[in-house]
C-alpha cells in the first residue's frame, strides 16, 4: 500500500527536518567553540613557520616600486631587450634595490642608534637636575597660587618617585648576579632569540628576491587559481577587490613612509636651528608616530613635550610651536601632494576607521585601519550606487542633501516645499 503525504504531514515533516538541522548545527557548533583553543594554538604554530614567507612578501611589495623605478630606468638605456636581457636587467635591479636598501638601513643604524641611546642616556642621568628645574620653574609662575602650585609639585613629586623607583628596579635586576644554571638558560634563549630572528629575516630576503625576480609569473599564478577555483563572475569581482586593495595599500603606506621620512627631516633641522635638546630622539618618534594618521603627530609629541619639558619649559614651547607649524604643513601640504586620492575618505571617516580598527587589532590596526576600510567603503559605495541605478535613481549625493521624498512611481527627486520660498542668495532673484 502506497503512503499518501497531506499537507499537514508534510508541514510537520518540515518542521522535524529543521529542529533536527538546528540540533546538529548546534552540536557542531558547540564543538567547533570547544575547539577554539586548539584551534588558536594550531594558526599561531602554522603563521609561525610562515613567518619568513610573509617577511618575504612584505619585503617584495614595499620594495617593487623601487624596483620598477630602475628598470624603468635600465630599460630606458638598453632599448629593446630580448628575453634573456629583460631577466638579466630584472636580477640586477633586485641586487641594487636591496644593496640600497641594506645599506640605507645600515647608515641609518649607525647613525641614529648611538644618538638615541646617548639621548636616553642623558635624559636618565639629568632627570633629578630637571626635575629640581622643573619645581622652581612651577614655583615662580605660581607664585601667587599656593594650592595650585603645592598641587602640582605634589604630583611631580609623586611621579619623580615612581620613575626613581622603576630605574632602581632595573639597576637592581641588572646588578643581580643569577645562579650558572640560569645564566646558561638565559644565554641559551638569548642566543636561539637571535639566530632564529637572523634566520627569518634572511629566508624572508631570499623568498622577496624570488617574488621580485617572478612576480609576474606569481600574479598570472594567483590569477589562473582563482578564475579555475570560483565561477567567472566572482573571479572578477575578486581580482577588482585585489587590485583596489592593492591601490589603497600601497598608495597609503609608501605615501605615509616618504611622509613621515620628510616630516622628521624637517623636525630635525627646525629643532637643530632652535637647539632644542634631544633633536635626534624627538625627530626619530615624530617621524616613525606620523606614519599612524591623525592622532599619530599627537601620539609622538606628547611624551617629546614633556621629555623637553624636564630640561627647559621655553624650549618646550618652542617645540610644541614647531609642531604646530610642521602637523599644518603635512596636513595641508605634503599630505595631500604625497598621498593624493589614494585613500579618498574624509577626516571622519579617518578617525572613525582609527578608533574602531585601532580598539580591535591595537596598533595593527592603527596602522592598517584605514586603507582596510577605505576598501570597504568602497565596496559599500560601489554596491549603493549599483543597487540606486537599477532602481533608476540618482547616484550623486548631492542630489539627497535637500531631499523630501522620492516619487515611487516616477522615480522624481521631490526637494523639501520650503525651499520654494527661499531667496537665492548667490543669484539675487526668487526661485
Amino acid at each position: 500500500m502506497k503512503f499518501k503525504w497531506n499537507d499537514d504531514d508534510q508541514k510537520y515533516l518540515k518542521l522535524g527536518l529543521t529542529l533536527f538541522g538546528v540540533v546538529v548545527l548546534s552540536i557542531l557548533a558547540y564543538q567547533v567553540l570547544n575547539r577554539i583553543p586548539i584551534l588558536t594554538v594550531g594558526v599561531i604554530k602554522l603563521l609561525d613557520c610562515l613567518r619568513p614567507i610573509l617577511y618575504g612578501l612584505a619585503f617584495a611589495y614595499v620594495l617593487i616600486p623601487c624596483l620598477k623605478l630602475f628598470e624603468n630606468l635600465a630599460l630606458k638605456i638598453f632599448k629593446n631587450p630580448t628575453a634573456h636581457g629583460r631577466r638579466v636587467i630584472r636580477m640586477v635591479c633586485v641586487l641594487i634595490t636591496w644593496g640600497l636598501t641594506l645599506a640605507l638601513l645600515s647608515a641609518l643604524v649607525m647613525l641614529v642608534v648611538p644618538e638615541l641611546a646617548s639621548s636616553i642616556e642623558g635624559i636618565i642621568n639629568n632627570t633629578s637636575t630637571q626635575v629640581n628645574r622643573l619645581i622652581r620653574w612651577v614655583m615662580n609662575i605660581l607664585r601667587d597660587n599656593p594650592d595650585i602650585r603645592k598641587s602640582i609639585i605634589s604630583q611631580i613629586k609623586n611621579l619623580y618617585g615612581d620613575f626613581t623607583t622603576l630605574m632602581g628596579n632595573l639597576t637592581n635586576i641588572m646588578n643581580m648576579i643569577p645562579d650558572t644554571g640560569t645564566l646558561v638558560s638565559n644565554l641559551s634563549s638569548g642566543v636561539i632569540s637571535a639566530v632564529s630572528t637572523v634566520f627569518h629575516f634572511a629566508i624572508g630576503l631570499i623568498v622577496s628576491i624570488y617574488v621580485m625576480s617572478s612576480k609576474e609569473l606569481f600574479t598570472a599564478q594567483t590569477k589562473k587559481m582563482i578564475y579555475g577555483i570560483f565561477p567567472t563572475h566572482t573571479a572578477n569581482g575578486i581580482i577588482g577587490v585585489t587590485r583596489s586593495a592593492h591601490q589603497k595599500f600601497g598608495g597609503f603606506f609608501i605615501g605615509k613612509i616618504i611622509d613621515s621620512i620628510v616630516i622628521g627631516i624637517l623636525c630635525f633641522i627646525l629643532l637643530s636651528v632652535f637647539r632644542i635638546p634631544y633633536a635626534v630622539l624627538v625627530s626619530f618618534v615624530v617621524g616613525v608616530t606620523n606614519i599612524i594618521p591623525f592622532f599619530g603627530p599627537f601620539i609622538g609629541a606628547i611624551p617629546c613635550a614633556i621629555i623637553i619639558l624636564l630640561s627647559s619649559p621655553l624650549k618646550c614651547l618652542y617645540f610644541i610651536i614647531i609642531i604646530i607649524v610642521l602637523q599644518q604643513v603635512d596636513g595641508n601640504i605634503l599630505g595631500p601632494k604625497i598621498l593624493s586620492s589614494s585613500i579618498g575618505l574624509s577626516s571622519f571617516w579617518v578617525m572613525f576607521a582609527i578608533l574602531v580598527f585601532g580598539g580591535l587589532f591595537g596598533f595593527l590596526g592603527l596602522l592598517c585601519g584605514v586603507p582596510l576600510f577605505a576598501v570597504i567603503y568602497e565596496l559599500i559605495s560601489e554596491s549603493i550606487s549599483k543597487k540606486l541605478h537599477n532602481k533608476k535613481l540618482p547616484t550623486d549625493t548631492d542630489m539627497y542633501e535637500d531631499l523630501d521624498y522620492v516619487n515611487s512611481e516616477t522615480g522624481e527627486t521631490i526637494k523639501f516645499k520650503a525651499e520654494k520660498d527661499e531667496t537665492d542668495v548667490s543669484k539675487g532673484k526668487q526661485k
